[in-house]
């Protein structure tokens, strides 16, 4: 599976920036082209729980269920795809001097035909990118005071 990372200085503790990804109605805020991220349980979103998302590729919705897989304040939080394409990623927070080391990973696998290739080629084309300013657009809000 081709893997996508991406990562960032935070002038923020590894707890506040945690609480922050952890608090799923700020995923739309930072994730580029995320157009849903919503818990099938709001007052479950630690291991286990489910999370519908959607993101929008090109002119293509993407729609899907994520599991979290690892949920660990204030270190990691981990997802797994459960359908839609193949996806992990994670969230992984390390201390770094006054603040915090954040590194964004996914690892995707493409889907077969037509609609799969022409996916691929759009995660190519724009998935760097994405995860990159999606950390910019993070880290400005958390600098900036949420």
């Amino acid at each position: 599976m081709p893997e996508i990372r991406s990562t960032t200085t935070i002038a923020a503790s590894p707890e506040t920036v945690f609480d922050f990804i952890d608090h799923w109605p700020n995923a739309m805020r930072y994730l580029k082209r995320m157009v849903r991220w919503e818990p099938v349980d709001p007052q479950d979103t630690g291991v286990g729980s489910i999370f519908h998302v959607g993101v929008q590729a090109g002119p293509t919705r993407l729609n899907g269920r994520l599991k979290v897989t690892e949920h660990e304040r204030p270190k990691k939080i981990a997802f797994r795809s459960l359908d839609g394409p193949r996806v992990d990623g994670s969230w992984t927070l390390t201390p770094a001097g006054s603040g915090t080391q954040l590194v964004l990973s996914s690892f995707y696998e493409p889907l077969g035909g037509l609609v799969g290739r022409l996916v691929s080629s759009f995660i190519r084309q724009n998935a760097q990118n994405d995860l990159n300013s999606s950390l910019r657009e993070l880290k400005r809000l958390i600098e900036g005071g949420l």
